[in-house]
């Protein structure tokens, strides 16, 4: 039954979110008026417009908000549905930036973050939203907080500074690739070019972490999870960041690979990473050592998910998902009951799947292990 309608490489930022930025803006997504098509305003600035047929729409993440499904995509479109994808209801989002996550850290308190450097919260399990944060007061912050340190001759901080002034030169249009909290409390976003904030009250303050990284390179950070009680990021170059609680210090963990991971997923005895050209790799001590999986696909891996019986599921920018068994020895792809470029996933009751693309979203159901 389906009730869902059908490094330093500046330019590569998370499987497909350059391509979906370039469509976004040849498709028109700057904001304009009914009075004057031609006045520019900044998307930051105006919110989304009422779009139809909103479960064929590009979506590039989804999410939980307990029985709620929340899914987020392009010109600041997100939308929720209480009846499993039956039908679907368009939220209220002050932003028209494209969004490209969503998590909520319970049933009613969630965050989203996408282009311009935007972080949006919603109290109500996602029906209305609020920005807490976007780049032009981010970089404001950010400078305000490591300049100080700087001219008092923190060297850190000097190089924080720069990467800040690096990062902001064209302007807030850096995006924030991932968000993810622990509690209503403590969150991270991750984002382009080593761009990593925390919280500690709910988003009511953001603060740089910039000095919290191993990451002098400025790697893009493009995806962060909580996986058995600890904190992970996927990244370029084969990096994956592991958060130490007593230092509160991302530090770098190597893995073996070179290419990009563009996301992490896990259970209680292993971590699965995946990324580009179908790349995996596992690790079975808590990220400390990596070893390569066979994958049967070679297209990039763009989202993945540890199934709460067992098993993983992970799908691709070729519209193919695969199924792997509980400790990720093996993975085989399973036909899609509709076929369109996938970009999240998120497991659904019994044996089935919330899949999100290009062209909408979908419930699947997997086959038996």
């Amino acid at each position: 039954m389906n009730s869902f309608p059908e490094a330093k490489n500046r330019g590569l930022v998370r499987g497909c979110c350059a391509m979906l930025a370039a469509w976004a803006v040849s498709s028109g997504a700057l904001a304009t008026t009914a009075k004057d098509a031609n006045a520019f305003q900044d998307t930051l600035d105006v919110p989304a417009i009422a779009q139809s047929k909103l479960a064929e729409r590009s979506l590039i993440g989804i999410a939980r908000a307990g029985d709620r499904l929340v899914a987020v995509g392009l010109r600041g479109l997100i939308m929720y549905t209480d009846d499993q994808g039956a039908t679907w209801k368009q939220a209220n989002v002050p932003v028209q930036s494209d969004l490209l996550a969503v998590q909520f850290a319970d049933p009613h308190q969630g965050w989203a973050v996408g282009h311009d450097g935007v972080i949006l919260h919603s109290a109500d399990a996602g029906q209305t939203w609020t920005k807490q944060m976007d780049g032009r007061t981010a970089q404001a912050q950010a400078r305000d907080y490591y300049e100080p340190l700087a001219n008092g001759g923190d060297e850190a901080a000097a190089q924080a500074l720069g990467v800040i002034d690096a990062n902001y030169r064209s302007g807030p249009a850096l995006p924030y690739l991932d968000v993810w909290f622990s509690d209503v409390a403590h969150g991270y976003v991750v984002g382009a070019f080593g761009n990593i904030m925390a919280t500690h009250d709910g988003g009511k303050t953001w603060e740089s972490w910039l000095l919290h990284i191993d990451n002098p390179d400025g790697l893009h950070l493009n995806s962060i999870r909580g996986i058995n009680g600890r904190i992970y990021i996927a990244a370029e170059q084969g990096n994956v960041f592991r958060l130490e609680p007593g230092s509160q210090r991302f530090e770098r963990i190597a893995t073996g690979y070179t290419g990009s991971f563009f996301g992490i997923a896990g259970n209680a005895r292993m971590l699965l990473a995946y990324g580009l050209r179908g790349t995996l790799y596992r690790s079975q001590d808590n990220g400390s050592t990596w070893a390569p999986v066979k994958s049967p696909s070679q297209a990039t891996i763009t989202a993945g998910t540890a199934l709460p019986a067992a098993g993983f599921v992970l799908v691709n920018s070729a519209g193919q998902l695969l199924l792997g068994d509980d400790n990720a020895d093996s993975f085989r792809m399973v036909s899609l009951d509709r076929y369109m470029r996938l970009t999240s996933v998120i497991p659904l009751h019994g044996s089935a799947v919330a899949l999100t693309g290009l062209s909408g979203v979908i419930e699947q159901r997997l086959p038996s292990q």
